[in-house]
């Protein structure tokens, strides 16, 4: 059966709407993240990415898909003696996104806690943590090879070979102090 073009045009628009529903879960990008956290620039900040989001190769993928299945569900339907409203209306009621099982609904709910709790100062403060321990360990590790191997007048002729041991030694020092302070900042933060 061939439907009319107001019909299709009505799909089109449909799968429109709902293959961002599908998509929204699966391809929710950094600013929606951000904007979930700090809702601030609603309006504007959504227009845009649903702009870029219906666009992509798999928005237009998801929304011919869309289109198949519901041409196809409507077409059953006008078989079976609907209208083509009417199998129009069944088929969008029928295709229309929902999430409502328990484990999405657990899924979402931890991540609207995790955006809700999460802050950015935490994630600054490991970072600086970390570049801080780094450059004083290599540092530290740097001189003390130097100095160890003999310093300025047996530098070139082999013991800047012990300072790069320092160097890297107090790099890994570096790194654990960060990840203690990293493992000090999560527990901190969960009490």
């Amino acid at each position: 059966m061939s439907l009319s073009r107001e019909i299709r045009d009505k799909m089109n628009q449909f799968a429109k709407e709902q293959s961002q529903h599908y998509l929204g879960e699966a391809e929710m990008t950094y600013m929606e993240k951000l904007r979930q956290k700090t809702g601030q620039t609603k309006g504007k900040v959504m227009a845009k990415l649903a702009k870029f989001k219906s666009r992509s190769e798999t928005a237009i993928d998801a929304q011919n898909d869309m289109i198949l299945y519901m041409s196809d569900y409507m077409n059953d339907l006008m078989a079976e003696g609907a209208s083509e409203q009417e199998a129009f209306e069944l088929a969008k009621k029928e295709l229309r996104f929902r999430s409502e099982t328990s484990k999405s609904a657990d899924l979402q709910e931890r991540f609207a806690d995790y955006y809700e709790n999460r802050n950015p100062a935490d994630y600054e403060a490991i970072g600086l943590f970390y570049a801080g321990f780094m450059f004083f360990g290599v540092a530290v590790g740097a001189l003390t090879g130097f100095l160890g191997s003999g310093g300025r007048a047996v530098f070139l002729s082999g013991g800047w070979i012990d300072t790069l041991i320092g160097l890297v030694v107090g790099g890994a020092i570096g790194i654990g102090f960060g990840l203690i302070s990293n493992a000090a900042i999560a527990l901190k933060k969960r009490a």
